[in-house]
């Protein structure tokens, strides 16, 4: 009876291992390569950090200094801000998204942005740059350049050469432009333009 039951099992493992598998219907599948799935998928750009360095101008070591104004208004609007002073500024190791300098702080920016040309800020301000004759050009780089000062000020209103927005705003003591409602409307505006 064993046998009877080995033989009938067996038989039937050949008869279903006899049927031919069936083929998948191709025709009605679209065919894909992986270069094609990339140009149906939508490209998803990772976020930039939000990032602010505010650089301080000469004589002015404590923190917040003269940047305190713009200091809030960019945090209330989620931006992590660093404050350094124009000594600080040559040690960096990387660009923030914005950099913003007052004064002899505004030339040391300039400086400090010159040696990183593919990894440049994305906004670089210049609030009243100090008359330096080096450091007032726009960095080679594709960093968006907007300057503001007065050129009426004898220590600074430096015009930064190859600037992409210039604004003269004047009436206001060049020690406290950084505290100017106007200066600072104008940085929120070219900041909230970032993308």
């Amino acid at each position: 009876m064993t046998r009877f039951w080995a033989l009938a099992f067996a038989g039937a493992f050949l008869l279903a291992g006899c049927e031919e598998p069936k083929k998948p219907n191709l025709a009605d599948q679209r065919r894909s390569t992986n270069i094609e799935d990339c140009r149906t998928c939508p490209i998803i750009k990772p976020e930039k950090p939000k990032t602010a360095y505010l650089v301080n101008g000469l004589g002015v070591y404590g923190k917040p200094g003269m940047m305190g104004a713009i200091q809030e208004a960019l945090e209330k609007r989620g931006w992590k801000v660093t404050i350094l002073n124009h000594t600080q500024v040559k040690y960096l190791t990387h660009q923030p998204r914005v950099l913003i300098g007052h004064s002899m702080g505004a030339n040391a920016a300039f400086k400090a942005s010159q040696k990183f040309i593919r990894n440049h800020p994305d906004l670089i301000v210049s609030i009243d740059a100090g008359r330096a004759p080096l450091f007032h050009r726009a960095p080679e780089s594709k960093a968006r350049v907007v300057d503001i000062s007065c050129p009426y000020h004898p220590i600074g209103g430096q015009r930064i050469v190859g600037a992409d927005l210039y604004r003269e705003v004047c009436g206001t003591a060049h020690i406290a432009m950084p505290h100017d409602k106007r200066v600072i409307d104008i940085i929120i505006k070219e900041v909230e333009a970032l993308k």
